[in-house]
């Protein structure tokens, strides 16, 4: 009788432990599982978060464009000349100064016969 019953507590302690280790063993797959999922969840966070950037800038930009259009058909004759000379004195400086930034001066540029080169390498030769 004892006997039987050292048996039945040994099975006993082998199936906890057999339940311990397949509980672990589930625990494991289950965890790589809610990994695999997380990753999956953030990678489409990720992507939604990219369209909704898009769709406000995109929202913005119209807006934007909307609001000139309002100001520009606002204006009086006058106002809008005064707009256009104004915007093509603004390219001519951008024209001025991407020039300068390629080291070219332009010859009507004030100071332009007064120009010291950085590098006196590159002058030219005569």
């Amino acid at each position: 009788m004892w006997d039987d019953f050292g048996k039945v507590l040994r099975n006993v302690a082998y199936a906890g432990v057999g339940v311990a280790a397949l509980a672990v063993e589930k625990a494991g797959e289950v965890g790589k599982v809610l990994v695999e999922k997380g990753e999956i969840a953030v990678e489409q966070g990720k992507q939604f978060n990219e369209e909704l950037q898009q769709k406000l800038q995109d929202a913005a930009q119209k807006r934007q464009e909307e609001r000139f259009n309002e100001t520009v058909s606002s204006m009086t004759a006058q106002e809008r000349e005064e707009l256009r000379r104004r915007l093509a004195e603004l390219d001519e400086l951008e024209r001025e100064a991407e020039a300068c930034a390629q080291g070219e001066v332009p010859p009507d540029a004030p100071g332009a016969d007064n120009v010291t080169p950085l590098h006196p390498e590159d002058e030219p030769k005569d």
